[in-house]
């Protein structure tokens, strides 16, 4: 997984460098206009919403994201998203070392809206269908999951110039896996390119 954050890191810089020439005209010229793709790299709060796993895990996690998006037409946008997902607890009875790992597969659209004349603020609302892999490791033994779920999410995407911007979301995804609902709310932050 160090490796894709890499890899990610190493793509994003480079898309920042392609587009500097492009950041300096955006911020003489004014007005935003966002590219055909985005890509985002970001982090957040993850929570699962099976009583069970807060006995074993506790509260929520972090995980770290990549989002990618492809405009469709003026409002609706087609996106591919991952993240990782990994949280150490203790089992109940023995308190031994359990870990638990979540990584999606999403794909989904979103409607963005544009909320002012200058084009910065463009509130979302989306969903999406995953691919989800699971997998718990303790000493009783391993649990390795694929399974499909889905989720919905709403947030705001903020241009500081029209390559560069800010978004924040919230995510409620809907998953299950032997009748534990691994599933839960989730609040990110990424920053990304459109070009």
């Amino acid at each position: 997984m160090k490796k894709l954050a890499v890899l990610c890191l190493v793509v994003f810089i480079g898309l920042a460098f392609t587009n500097m020439q492009a950041f300096a005209q955006d911020a003489e010229s004014g007005p935003c206009t966002p590219g055909k793709f985005s890509l985002s790299v970001g982090a957040g709060m993850r929570n699962v919403s099976d009583d069970l796993y807060k006995d074993v895990y506790g509260g929520s996690g972090i995980s770290y994201n990549v989002d990618f998006g492809v405009k469709l037409g003026k409002t609706l946008e087609a996106f591919l998203h991952t993240d990782y997902f990994t949280r150490d607890g203790e089992l109940t009875l023995t308190l031994e070392k359990t870990t638990l790992k979540i990584i999606p597969i999403e794909l989904g659209a979103r409607f963005l809206f544009k909320a002012d004349k200058n084009c910065k603020f463009y509130p979302y609302i989306g969903a999406a269908a995953g691919y989800y892999m699971y997998k718990e490791e303790n000493p009783i033994g391993t649990v390795d999951e694929k399974k499909f779920g889905f989720s919905v999410e709403g947030g705001v995407r903020y241009y500081l110039v029209s390559s560069f911007f800010i978004d924040v979301k919230g995510k409620n995804v809907f998953l299950n896996v032997d009748g534990v609902k691994l599933g839960g709310f989730a609040f990110m932050g990424a920053v990304g390119l459109s070009f």
